[in-house]
């Protein structure tokens, strides 16, 4: 997922003279990595316009591909691979071609376990405990994990053991202490991963993740439009001030 940027310079150079032939390709390759990085800069701004409270992942997703003399072209990129977790072209995609998206890390390691249904994806239930972004906090999310014995190993595609699946069951012989269970389909309590709160002879149960089937995604995030908008905007002025700078310099 990119855009890139280019300009008819090498047109232009071969009918002007050797000054022009010396400066224009540095001015022009100066200019147009200035452009993707202003556009970079609006990207950003479009993701907060359009998406709620995003992420210092998701807002720096993008990344610049400078210009250079022998190579007159600049790009903006969605990165497209991650140390950790789903890349954010995986994910941003159906932002801006619509669709529906992948899998995040933990709903896999979920699915992979046995407790996320084929099909559905997970939203935050009313007993989540929800960060700065209103994602499930990384603690909750880490502590279902560890409960059902998912794991978040890339390549991990092991089936659920047998004590996982009685994990699933809401059963408990516990007196005191707070346990999770998982409701599929059909069951009573509707879809998702269930805790119950256990004091003495009573208890309480409350959702934490809610299973929803996989919505259809429409388009929001018009990346290559903003991207095109600034470079139309911005480039001859970048380009104006590139090549007065590479003649202020040759002097």
């Amino acid at each position: 997922m990119k855009f890139t940027i280019t300009t008819n310079a090498r047109d232009v150079i071969a009918s002007m003279g050797d000054v022009a032939a010396r400066h224009i390709p540095f001015a022009t390759a100066l200019a147009l990595t200035r452009t993707a990085q202003e556009a970079q800069r609006h990207e950003q701004h479009e993701m907060r316009d359009v998406f709620d409270r995003p992420t210092p992942f998701t807002l720096s997703a993008l990344r610049v591909v400078p210009a250079t003399k022998t190579n007159l072209t600049a790009s903006v990129e969605i990165k497209d691979s991650a140390a950790k977790g789903v890349a954010a072209s995986k994910y941003l995609a159906p932002e801006v071609y619509g669709g529906r998206r992948d899998l995040k890390a933990f709903e896999l390691a979920l699915f992979h376990a046995g407790v996320l249904p084929p099909g559905h994806y997970i939203v935050p239930g009313e007993a989540a405990k929800l960060d700065a972004y209103g994602n499930i906090s990384r603690g909750q999310i880490t502590q279902i994990l560890s409960y059902f014995r998912a794991r978040l190993d890339v390549g991990y595609t092991s089936n659920a053991t047998e004590k996982t699946r009685a994990r699933l069951k809401k059963g408990s012989k516990r007196r005191y202490g707070i346990v999770y269970f998982v409701s599929k389909p059909g069951d009573r309590l509707p879809p998702g991963v269930w805790m119950r709160e256990i004091h003495g002879l009573g208890s309480r149960v409350r959702p934490i993740m809610m299973f929803v089937t996989r919505a259809q995604y429409e388009a929001i995030f018009d990346f290559h439009y903003v991207i095109e908008r600034t470079a139309q905007e911005v480039l001859p002025k970048e380009f104006e001030l590139a090549l007065a700078e590479a003649l202020r310099t040759a002097r």
